[in-house]
């Protein structure tokens, strides 16, 4: 059995002269190389900083804490070392231009290229333990069961402890602007994060260190020479083998578990054992590990034909037990599986509502209560009514349950839903009017619109004012907008903002140009439809909101299309901004270009803003990158500080 690192390091305190050091070197160094060489963008820097790496090692050893992986020590530390040297003055212009290529940001392309630049600072800024899951995982591709075993905890909790390291990495990376979906993520860096560094470093530090250790006073007297044997990197898995992957890794602890509901009661009868489901079990795990899409949908829905209505509870433990709560195709077989058992035992399933946690369990509950509100909607408007029912007195779910029981009434009585929405409290009516209108309003918008003026004004009625015209705005905008100006102040300044914010991401310019023709001030509407326009055409989009007469929603839209425009071309938005006259028009609109920049590099944020005129604005904007900079280097941001005559609040 290999030996573990901190077996290897303490063996190479006790004699710096033997083989472990090169050991850890050959094991490590994969790792190392790529994290410096990523950030970097330098194959020497990626040498150099791999040899400072090592010798730190040597220098820090007998500190190094045994709880420590040292997979995350040398992923801190070189991470570290890594933004230590790109920092330095020699390389200050390429960190600057680096800063401004923000094209990793808001992407929606779930690519390594755009993953690479953010991937390790967003893994450094993850706490100790979850930093340790995600590299041993994805890094090192270890196994649960291996990281189980490394760290002393049993298979499920490793499992489930690294979902949620992930989770928090994906959190990480969205604030940067990076979206992408955890199966992507896992595979993307299990296939790209590690590659084999030159075949003549390992012994080149080996060397350097075995020197140094020598002229040092002989702390190591001889290192092994040695050379790296080319490692095979996987090229990334398709979704659906991770996800077979957390199948198997899951079926041996199916057994000995106690299943839970995927409700939170139970009908009244007693599910089987899970090991009465197995034939069931292996069709399921067959079905999610096939390649094609559209063949899986269609088995699985034969397979929630498939079982017997006394399994169906049986059948959504195991789903939930054998499936990543992320998974659309997972759910689609829950909604089918308890539609029909909402269906067959209705009794059961409206006992399941009284203690539901309606805001968990992939909402399972939402479905049981629209199938029961299909079937009964009086029912079930008198379970949501219910005084005990203390989840319909939440605002925002008691709004969502009013919508879900309003939305199935109005297929069979439209009257009646809509009379029945119109008795609620205000949390709830809200809802249930866009359960009835708010469909209606998809195929039906003026009959939307005429019902909707029948109902008592207040916030309830706003909101579904905004609906109707969103929905109507899809196949006319215009006509939308001739209803919006109809309505009372308020209600009208809703449904245009709605209307057109459709129109916007549909047609931008055509919206800009009906705005235009308005013989009326339009600065309110400017953020609404200047985003949507950047995100196509950032320069025209640009030059239109800069030509408004100077107003909130102006400046407002400025830094939003800048922002926009940044994080797709910085070059062609810098040219842009530079191009202004030194007024407000190039104040805002170095506020988006700073913002952009922001979470990338705080410095170059700066940088940015003290290049605003407007004393407010400039001291507005400084204030945050100076606080993120001092928090991930606080002498360099002090010194920034003192430079600039500002203080950090």
């Amino acid at each position: 059995m290999p030996q573990s690192d901190h077996d290897l390091l303490q063996a190479h305190l006790r004699d710096p002269s033997g083989k472990e050091f090169g050991a850890l070197v050959d094991r490590h160094l994969p790792l190392v190389h790529s994290v410096a060489r990523r950030i970097t963008r330098n194959d020497e820097a990626a040498r150099d900083i791999s040899q400072t790496v090592f010798l730190r090692l040597i220098k820090k050893a007998s500190k190094i804490p045994s709880s420590l992986p040292l997979t995350a020590w040398f992923h801190r530390e070189t991470h570290s070392a890594s933004v230590d040297h790109i920092r330095s003055e020699v390389r200050r212009q390429k960190r600057e231009q680096i800063a401004l290529s923000l094209d990793a940001m808001n992407n929606d392309q779930e690519s390594w290229e755009a993953l690479a630049p953010e991937i390790d600072g967003a893994i450094d800024e993850l706490p100790e333990k979850d930093r340790s899951l995600v590299l041993l995982r994805f890094y090192q591709n270890k196994t649960h069961s291996q990281i189980a075993g490394q760290l002393g905890i049993k298979t499920d909790a490793a499992r489930m402890r690294t979902t949620r390291a992930l989770d928090k990495l994906r959190t990480i990376l969205s604030h940067k602007g990076i979206t992408t979906s955890a199966a992507l993520l896992a595979t993307t860096i299990s296939g790209n994060a590690v590659t084999t560094p030159p075949t003549t470093l390992a012994a080149t530090i080996t060397s350097t260190a075995t020197a140094k250790a020598v002229a040092s006073g002989g702390i190591i007297a001889f290192i092994k020479v040695h050379s790296m044997a080319a490692a095979a990197i996987a090229i990334g898995l398709p979704v659906i083998a991770i996800q077979q992957f957390r199948i198997n890794d899951l079926q041996t602890s199916l057994d000995s578990r106690s299943l839970e509901s995927t409700v939170n009661t139970r009908p009244s009868r007693s599910p089987r054992k899970a090991t009465h489901f197995a034939h069931n079990e292996k069709d399921l795990i067959a079905i999610f590990a096939k390649t094609d899409p559209a063949e899986r949908i269609e088995s699985l829905h034969e397979f929630s034909k498939s079982i017997p209505s006394a399994r169906i509870i049986e059948a959504l433990d195991l789903l939930r037990l054998k499936t990543p709560e992320w998974d659309s195709e997972a759910k689609m077989l829950a909604n089918l599986l308890l539609s029909r058992w909402a269906k067959e035992d209705p009794e059961a399933a409206f006992d399941s509502l009284n203690s539901a946690d309606f805001t968990k369990s992939r909402g399972n509950p939402t479905t049981i209560l629209a199938v029961l509100a299909a079937h009964d909607p009086q029912r079930a408007a008198d379970w949501l009514k219910n005084p005990n029912n203390i989840n319909a007195f939440y605002p925002s779910l008691g709004h969502a349950l009013a919508g879900t029981i309003s939305k199935e009434w109005a297929r069979q009585d439209l009257p009646a839903a809509l009379a029945w929405a119109q008795s609620l409290p205000d949390q709830q009516r809200g809802g249930a009017y866009s359960g009835v209108l708010g469909s209606l309003a998809s195929t039906g918008p003026e009959q939307a619109a005429t019902l909707a003026l029948t109902l008592d004004p207040g916030p309830a009625r706003q909101h579904i004012v905004g609906e109707i015209a969103s929905s109507w705005a899809r196949n006319s905008p215009t006509d939308a907008l001739a209803w919006a100006q109809t309505l009372s102040k308020q209600e009208e300044a809703n449904a245009t903002r709605s209307a057109l914010r459709i129109w916007s991401q549909n047609t931008p310019s055509e919206t800009a140009a009906y705005l235009d023709s308005l013989n009326q001030k339009i600065d309110s509407h400017l953020p609404t439809v200047a985003p949507s326009w950047a995100r196509r055409e950032p320069a025209k989009a640009a030059d239109w909101v800069a030509s408004q007469p100077e107003g909130e929603g102006r400046n407002d839209a400025l830094a939003k299309t800048l922002w926009n425009w940044t994080t797709q071309n910085p070059a062609a938005a810098t040219t842009w901004v530079q191009e202004q006259p030194n007024d407000s028009v190039r104040d805002h609109a170095i506020a988006g270009l700073a913002t952009a920049a922001l979470d990338f590099n705080p410095s170059t944020a700066l940088d940015w803003s003290i290049k605003i005129t407007g004393t407010k604005l400039k001291n507005s904007l400084i204030q945050r990158p100076l606080s993120i900079w001092y928090r991930k280097d606080p002498e360099d941001a002090q010194q920034w500080a003192e430079d600039h005559n500002t203080t950090i609040k």
